[in-house]
């Protein structure tokens, strides 16, 4: 299977005794309803920040309130809901986060 890396790949950061880790995750299980679908019926706890990115453009994005919106809509309330990260929720790409960006074409 060839690898398609310009598409939005979602990448989990969890805690655990003090350490933030990435869950092993296949590349195709990277997806928004999986993350969603993972983080509701536990299979990822501790969660501390979800990012989306796509490598071939080069951006960023913490869509850590957007997830746990979705995960959790329950506790979601009109004032925007907890903030479930210390990220921005600007969006960064490779020149705003000083990083030369090279595209092969």
């Amino acid at each position: 299977m060839p690898l398609n890396l310009d598409r939005p790949v979602f990448w989990v950061i969890c805690e655990l005794d003090g350490t933030l880790y990435l869950p092993e995750t296949e590349l195709a299980d990277m997806s928004f309803h999986r993350i969603v679908g993972d983080i509701r019926s536990g299979q990822l706890e501790n969660v501390q920040a979800v990012l989306e990115s796509n490598p071939a453009e080069g951006w960023c994005n913490d869509i850590t309130r957007t997830v746990m919106a979705a995960a959790f809509p329950e506790t979601d309330d009109e004032s925007g809901g907890e903030d479930w990260s210390d990220y921005s929720t600007e969006r960064l790409d490779g020149r705003l986060a000083g990083v030369r960006v090279r595209v092969a074409a």
